[in-house]
């Protein structure tokens, strides 16, 4: 025993030498070599030495428990919420209070109502309601807020028992033919109404939006063709001067005599400088990616949208005094910058339907055929059709455009035995390739007979 006291001091003041000298792996050695496994467990928190502490503390399983809970309240507080809850659940035995948490923090409602039910909490509707809230209002992409949706109308109707509800989140989740198969499983022919009333409603919408979509794009594409040409004047005479003025807007405007003759010698069709027609406060007029747009579902506001001075989206009704802007902000956006080109190529990006509301277009039109809303399913269909065909449009137009430019400036290069090279800025190519994807094959194939 004397012995031991012994090597005990001697642990405890090699600790103290330790913490003073910031070692505190070491420290930690010294203090678990002192037998303290109480003190330990608090440095252990205080100074984040998990995983040396589980390495001491393998053979102890109620500290080692302790200090897997310490991490997971770690990792939660550092908003690590999946690391958390798989570490509360990894902990034995499994630390259930602190897994529900977690779970609910980084939106796992699985693994959520499982511990619930593992822990025989009682869950009450209030409660289940207030999770799929939770979940179906989070802000994200489309694609994820159908998921979220879809994850709530299970909620509702697995948990909750409300069928009503989980009818709704299908409804804004555009998942039409799970939201009618749970309507008939139901026998609720009013809710089965309910779902063919809303893909009617949201086809309508759809209409509405392709339509503005085209608009928005054909003008944004005018301005696109006259600021990519300034872009490249600007690139040329920065390559001879030996400067960059691709990612630099203070050289944006190389050189602004020559730019602004650049822009009077480009604005022929109307017989204007860029200052006037063509210019960016012309253009802003008239761009809107659409005030009800089919980008975002019902509630809730799409992150895909671009909020550029294009559209008004997520500006507020009332206005507001902002401070002033100093220095490079305060500066007014040049016509035929850099600036200028990004706003232009991201609202040419993002006005092209993506992927999955194409799909989601395409799964709207064979349920409205598959309900009887044939005139309703054929309207939609001629709007893309005619959405596509209007792109395809202004993009065929401003390219061959471009290239008799091109052709005819190598002419009269040639003439004058001063040739340019070619000049190309890094968006072109992305630009060049917009179209828009295809509704299903199937579609087409009916509507050749169906129209």
């Amino acid at each position: 025993l004397k012995r031991w006291r012994e090597l005990s001091d001697q642990s405890i003041a090699k600790y103290e030498v330790d913490v003073q000298l910031k070692r505190y792996e070491s420290a930690l050695r010294h203090l678990f070599a002192s037998g303290q496994a109480e003190e330990c467990l608090k440095f252990i928190d205080e100074h984040s030495l998990h995983k040396l502490g589980l390495e001491l503390f393998k053979d102890d399983k109620a500290s080692h428990r302790s200090i897997m809970i310490s991490l997971g309240e770690r990792l939660l507080s550092e908003r690590k919420s999946e690391e958390a809850l798989t570490v509360f659940l990894a902990s034995n035995p499994k630390y259930l209070d602190g897994a529900k948490r977690a779970s609910r923090a980084c939106g796992d409602w699985r693994t959520y109502f499982a511990c619930c039910e593992e822990d025989e909490e009682t869950i009450g509707s209030d409660q289940v309601q207030s999770i799929a809230e939770s979940i179906s209002s989070k802000v994200c992409t489309m694609r994820e807020q159908q998921h979220n949706y879809v994850a709530a109308a299970s909620i509702l109707l697995e948990y909750g028992h409300d069928v009503a509800g989980a009818i709704d989140m299908l409804i804004a989740a555009r998942f039409w033919t799970e939201g009618r198969r749970i309507a008939h499983l139901h026998k609720r022919a009013d809710l089965v109404k309910k779902v063919v009333d809303g893909s009617v409603s949201y086809a309508r919408t759809c209409i509405g939006d392709l339509t503005e979509r085209a608009s928005t794009f054909e003008v944004a594409n005018e301005r696109y063709a006259e600021v990519i040409v300034l872009r490249r004047d600007a690139i040329r005479e920065a390559d001879e001067a030996g400067v960059s003025c691709i990612h630099d807007d203070s050289a944006s405007m190389f050189s602004m005599q020559s730019i602004a003759s650049n822009a009077s010698l480009r604005s022929n069709a109307s017989g204007t400088s860029v200052g006037s027609v063509g210019t960016v406060a012309s253009v802003s007029t008239v761009i809107s990616v659409g005030a009800t747009s089919t980008f975002s579902f019902t509630g809730d506001v799409d992150t895909l949208k671009h909020k550029s001075k294009y559209n008004k989206i997520g500006r507020d009704n009332k206005k507001k005094k902002r401070p002033k802007k100093k220095g490079a902000a305060a500066r007014r956006m040049k016509p035929g910058s850099e600036e200028e080109l990004k706003e232009l190529v991201a609202t040419l990006t993002h006005t092209c339907p993506d992927e999955h509301y194409v799909d989601v277009i395409s799964e709207t039109i064979t349920f409205l055929l598959q309900s009887g809303k044939q005139s309703m399913a054929t309207l939609l269909f001629e709007a893309y059709q005619e959405f596509d065909s209007a792109i395809a449009r202004s993009q065929t137009a401003r390219l061959d455009r471009d290239k008799k430019t091109r052709e005819d400036q190598e002419t009269n290069g040639r003439k004058e035995r001063h040739l340019h090279d070619f000049i190309e800025h890094p968006c072109e190519k992305d630009i060049n390739a917009i179209k828009c994807k295809p509704l299903k094959e199937s579609l087409h194939s009916l509507f050749s007979i169906l129209i």
